[in-house]
């Protein structure tokens, strides 16, 4: 589990950024976050990277209720990781079923989830229409009635965490297409024409110093640099850039998108350094953008839709 409650202070953390926030996490003791629950948890893999990523457990002899709502809905996520869920597992958890591309709904949906974590009880329904809070997920946002998000973050999540669910649909401007159809992974060369709109793409950050504080760089833009390719016909390597408008997103949205590249950057380039790191996990960038006119390699973000992870992504047939 990705989440547990510090007894004595009953502040519910991430084990990701246990060891960062508290050195000390050995002297203190973890339970559930259910609060109904409250079964013994323990901190593991949290000092380096194992086979398994930061978690929390329970012990061997202590077991959760049947009623705890996340000790069901991390088992649904850890089984959707290697298997198909059956439609009553996925209404269980729920899914972004509706993309919706109001310009001004990355700021709304922020302020609407600021105002949902400073609520004491965030599981219930007002009328804004929160129904359900995701505590397995990093971000712990949340849908309205009808499972519409204003960010790919959520859908990301879906993607990555759900492999074999990928024929499930979303819709997005009126229109419905399967998720194994709305992702574009870019690697090698990648045909300008492929890079439209109404995709979601995807590509391996360049571990490297030129990725380092790009957000400081320049003062209108923001560019990443992905892995590169060798073109056949003249065998140059060239890359594929991300490119963001500073002045196209609001300031908070920016910070809160520095803060998350940084830290995950810095982890990812200190394992890359120390040889440590999976060869199957990478620092990717994801972006619902288009092809730039001038550039048929830099791709510019619409608005806010831009995520990153540092993660293992698999990529399956279905991808176009």
């Amino acid at each position: 589990m990705n989440r547990a409650r510090i007894i004595s202070t009953n502040e519910i953390v991430m084990a990701e950024t246990l060891l960062k926030l508290y050195p000390n996490y050995k002297e203190l003791e973890f339970i559930c976050i259910d609060e109904k629950c409250s079964v013994p948890m323990a901190p593991s893999c949290i000092k380096k990277r194992e086979l398994r990523k930061p978690h929390f457990k329970k012990y061997r002899n202590k077991e959760h209720i049947e009623t705890c709502e996340y000790a069901t809905l991390n088992e649904l996520y850890q089984k959707g990781k290697g298997g198909k869920l059956n439609k009553t597992q996925i209404n269980k958890i729920g899914y972004p079923s509706v993309f919706n591309l109001n310009e001004n709904d990355g700021e709304a949906e922020e302020k609407k989830t600021s105002q949902a974590r400073n609520n004491d009880d965030e599981g219930v329904t007002g009328r804004g229409g929160i129904t359900k809070v995701y505590e397995f997920d990093g971000e712990n946002l949340k849908f309205d009635r009808k499972n519409r998000v204003q960010s790919i973050d959520r859908i990301v999540d879906w993607y990555l965490g759900f492999p074999y669910n990928r024929d499930v649909e979303i819709e997005i401007n009126g229109k419905k297409i399967p998720y194994r159809f709305f992702f574009k992974r870019i690697e090698s060369h990648t045909e300008p024409s492929s890079l439209q709109n109404d995709r979601i793409f995807y590509g391996r950050i360049m571990l490297s110093e030129k990725n380092k504080n790009i957000f400081d760089k320049y003062s209108d833009n923001v560019f990443f640099t992905l892995l590169g390719f060798k073109n056949k016909s003249d065998n140059i390597i060239y890359n594929y850039s991300i490119k963001i408008d500073k002045k196209a997103i609001s300031k908070h949205v920016l910070s809160r998108l520095k803060n998350k590249y940084n830290t995950l950057f810095n982890e990812a380039i200190i394992d890359f350094k120390n040889d440590i790191n999976d060869i199957n996990i990478g620092l990717y960038v994801f972006v619902y953008g288009s092809i730039d006119e001038n550039n048929d390699t830099i791709l510019n973000v619409k608005q806010h839709h831009i995520t990153f992870r540092y993660d293992e992504v698999r990529k399956t047939m279905n991808e176009v």
